[in-house]
């Protein structure tokens, strides 16, 4: 086992997660780890400096299919034998624990405020989400406690769990500003609004086709994918879909191209215990492109707007707010320009992942104490 082999795993997300390959992945192994990284039951593919490693499971029900992937998981962990695993994903805490039992370092990266995220789960029936929401919040913080480490996306997570263990650090989910493209000539912008991310019914998709079912002109470029096939329909059957250009999932660089020829972002989820005190990702890739923001009215949303001046805050469940903030901006050109750019000024400044890497490589540096700076000149020292 190589004292700077580390081994990131998930079971849901995709081998080219943003967080997890481009950002914790790539800049650890920029850093000089030897960075390994396990996905399950999908087409591995290859990222300069991370080991791709794929899994499968059989098909079946839920419970079944979260039993044998993590079982997969955990196996394919061994193999590669690293000295630290981080992994993404709730359902892999079981993994983390008897990867601990053999003597491994583990970090648990909490993505989100799951408690939160169950309290508004449309599958599970409402009389039932508050016990489960209990129930899971006290399982995690209890898991939290025996972890080695654990990495949250966003401060309020990290003062949640940092009573439960003190190496709890929050790593922002930020963006690279260096891969995103600004278009500087404002003349050259082909499209109007442009929303990139999950769509569903809490984030906010009916309110915004309300918006565009309104009298007037803009069209919103619409990148993503629907929750649900049921949505989906539903969506393009609904009025203001007329005024709707559909792109489905883009590749990063597309994203990127799509987001320098737009005027304006938009991230209009609507009111829930997950969405109030976070912080979305499509938020700082809006301001890194340089196009103002319009966005739900949430304080602490509102604080990021005010501070860089680079947005709209509307009541989200407010379509004619949502449309009246869209005709200003794009009948102001000039004021919008500004906008973007103080965004992008901020984004430059504060919200970047180059602050945040700091905080991964120093919780990596305590947890392995040896560290790739100094790997070889311990190892001549002993010789």
């Amino acid at each position: 086992m190589s004292k700077n082999r580390i081994c990131h795993l998930t079971s849901v997300h995709p081998w080219a997660d943003t967080r997890i390959l481009y950002r914790e992945c790539a800049s650890l192994s920029k850093f000089g780890y030897e960075v390994h990284l396990v996905v399950a039951n999908q087409k591995a593919g290859t990222f300069p400096g991370v080991q791709i490693h794929e899994v499968h499971a059989p098909a079946g029900n839920r419970l079944t299919r979260m039993w044998s992937t993590s079982r997969a998981m955990f196996h394919k962990a061994l193999e590669v034998d690293a000295a630290l695993y981080h992994f993404h994903d709730p359902e892999l805490i079981p993994v983390g624990r008897r990867l601990q039992r053999r003597g491994k370092k583990v970090i648990y990266d909490v993505h989100e405020h799951v408690p939160n995220q169950i309290r508004t789960k449309y599958h599970t029936p409402s009389l039932l989400r508050p016990a489960i929401a209990n129930a899971f919040d006290w399982f995690e913080k209890r898991m939290a406690k025996k972890m080695d480490g654990v990495v949250t996306a966003v401060d309020t997570v990290r003062e949640r769990l940092l009573p439960c263990n003190p190496l709890t650090v929050d790593v922002n989910n930020y963006p690279e500003g260096e891969i995103i493209y600004v278009e500087k000539d404002w003349s050259r912008k082909t499209r109007d609004v442009i929303y990139v991310g999950l769509i569903n019914e809490i984030r906010g998709i009916r309110e915004l086709m309300d918006a565009l079912a309104l009298p007037g002109s803009w069209r919103l470029t619409l990148v993503g994918t629907f929750g649900t096939p049921d949505l989906e329909k539903q969506m393009r059957q609904h009025p203001g879909w007329n005024r709707v250009d559909y792109l489905g999932q883009r590749s990063r660089s597309e994203v990127a191209d799509l987001l320098a020829q737009s005027r304006i972002g938009i991230v209009t989820f609507l009111s829930a215990p997950n969405h109030d005190n976070n912080q979305p990702n499509k938020l700082f890739e809006y301001m890194a492109a340089g196009i103002p923001v319009v966005c739900s009215h949430f304080p602490r949303w509102k604080k990021i707007m005010d501070e860089a001046a680079c947005g709209i805050c509307v009541d989200p469940a407010s379509p004619s707010e949502i449309d009246a903030a869209v005709v200003h901006l794009l009948s102001l050109p000039e004021k919008s320009q500004a906008m973007g750019l103080g965004g992008r000024k901020a984004m430059e400044s504060t919200y970047n992942w180059g602050s945040e890497e700091e905080k991964l490589f120093d919780l990596y540096r305590k947890l392995l104490e040896v560290t790739p700076r100094n790997f070889a000149h311990n190892q001549s020292l002993e010789r």
